[in-house]
């Protein structure tokens, strides 16, 4: 039986009541950024050396026209949005409008103003870590790639993603009769129930452990030393440089992510296990597994969307040097699937746990209830 933790409102979890509101901060924030841009000419994100590498954000590649207008779109107007939503607007055309256009905006802002390069980051954390403390100079270079304005641009797109991301959650449920805090209306739940989302949440696990498996497998066997998907001569090269090491460390990651993938399909992943000292036994947070699966998600589906875009590159690069690409970038092909099943599976494990609420009183025996009047009091 899932272990499930009330929908409940108070503190950072009432993200209902602050989201919008930070939305449009962000958005204000980022109208002026532009404006500096266009005065300035200092600091645009988008110029053609910051996006020539292919690791930067999609975005990047329709263009500079495109780019300002997007980063337009994302300031002044995206307030104007946002301050509609809080007005609560009443007409339906005026609601799917809004509803559409904060979906785009959240869309752009985490899957074409970031890139493949902060995956690429996030996954070499581990190995830079080690380095640190081994003092391989390589790791201060990544260190130093957190600094760049470049990355942490994209960064604030991400936090801007989400924030628009729940603004638009919030709107769509407060304009569609529906529960402000846990999202549920006066129907049965058929697919968000938790016996229904448990199961097609362990299928997607499961299609979720396909790449990580698969990557690992690849990279291990070069780290062991086999030449899979290439020459001896190329295998050589990367035990001289230390490439393979590199590679078993983000395979050693990604590993690890896929038995943490498990925990939303598992009894530890709703309960800490006894070995977790000073927290055995005690009911893991929602929010605990579903913040970073999305975040991984999001980068996964970003980098491998990337990589895909670099296909004939690859390709060119892999005949050149005799490389089989479906063994060699085959895994990372995976990746989009990779992150949008790990989305899915995240969203079964938030419907499988979320219980009743306590602000509107459905889901306490997996059927609508009428709303409490403390709900009511709440969104009035």
């Amino acid at each position: 039986m899932a272990s499930f933790v009330t929908a409940s409102g108070g503190r950072v979890h009432s993200w209902q009541r602050w989201a919008p509101y930070a939305a449009i901060v962000w958005s204000l924030a980022y109208a002026v950024l532009g404006g500096y841009w266009a005065v300035s000419g200092h600091g645009f994100p988008y110029t053609p050396e910051t996006i020539s590498d292919g690791m930067g954000p999609l975005l990047g590649r329709f263009g500079t026209g495109v780019t300002w207008i997007v980063v337009i779109m994302a300031g002044i107007p995206a307030v104007a949005m946002g301050l509609a939503m809080l007005r609560g607007m009443q007409s339906e055309v005026l609601r799917i409008l809004l509803v559409t256009a904060g979906a785009m905006l959240t869309g752009v802002l985490l899957f074409l103003m970031t890139g493949l390069n902060l995956l690429v980051l996030f996954g070499y954390i581990p190995y830079t870590i080690r380095g640190l403390f081994l003092g391989d100079e390589i790791n201060y270079g990544f260190l130093k790639s957190w600094t760049q304005w470049t990355l942490i641009h994209q960064l604030i797109c991400l936090i801007g993603g989400f924030l628009w991301l729940a603004a638009t959650v919030r709107y769509a449920r407060l304009r569609g009769n529906a529960c402000l805090y846990c999202g549920r209306r006066d129907v049965p739940e058929d697919w968000k129930g938790p016996n229904q989302a448990a199961l097609w949440g362990r299928i997607a696990v499961y299609v979720a452990l396909v790449a990580p498996l698969f990557y690992a497998l690849t990279r291990y066997a070069w780290a062991l030393g086999l030449p899979l998907g290439m020459s001896e001569e190329q295998l050589r090269g990367g035990q001289e440089t230390g490439t393979w090491i590199s590679g078993l460390f983000l395979a050693s990651f990604g590993l690890v992510g896929a038995i943490l993938m498990l925990g939303l399909v598992q009894r530890w992943g709703e309960v800490f296990p006894r070995w977790v000292i000073g927290l055995a036994g005690r009911r893991v947070p929602v929010s605990l597994a579903v913040v970073p699966a999305s975040l991984a998600s999001v980068l996964l589906i970003v980098g491998g969307i990337g990589i895909l875009s670099n296909y004939d590159q690859l390709a060119a690069a892999a005949v050149a040097t005799e490389q089989n690409i479906w063994i060699v970038a085959g895994p990372t092909f995976l990746f989009p699937i990779w992150g949008t099943a790990l989305a899915v599976a995240t969203l079964g494990y938030y419907y499988r746990r979320r219980g009743p609420c306590e602000m509107c009183g459905r889901g306490a025996s997996g059927e609508a209830g009428e709303p409490s009047s403390k709900y009511q009091r709440r969104i009035s």
